[in-house]
């Protein structure tokens, strides 16, 4: 059986002018495992950033784009474990409109 068929499935998805930030709250005794993110924004050259807490486990910077809008989803193929405990969380920031998403399993 695999990981994500014995755990729980979590979705969290988030919008704000400035900076988005979807978060999984951490529980004790538990860790998150992240499956897949996604992200839009129209500011260009913005960082996507995903975060164990407050430390950095993951980060790109979306190009710029002649058409203003920039988007972007990223499968783990093997996901991005967590800390027990430990909060879970994406970040992109914008001008005047950004979305984050975030989603994975918990054990």
């Amino acid at each position: 059986m695999s990981p994500i068929e014995s755990g729980t499935p979590f979705s969290e998805t988030t919008t704000h002018s400035t900076s988005a930030v979807a978060s999984h709250t951490g529980v004790a005794g538990k860790t998150f495992y992240i499956t897949d993110i996604a992200a839009s924004t129209d500011k260009a050259g913005a960082l996507l950033v995903v975060k164990q807490g407050t430390t950095v486990i993951w980060q790109l910077q979306l190009a710029a784009s002649a058409a203003g809008n920039l988007a972007h989803s990223h499968s783990f193929k093997v996901p991005l474990k967590g800390a027990s405990g430990a909060l879970v969380s994406v970040t992109i920031d914008g001008a005047s409109v950004c979305n984050a998403n975030i989603a994975g399993y918990e054990l």
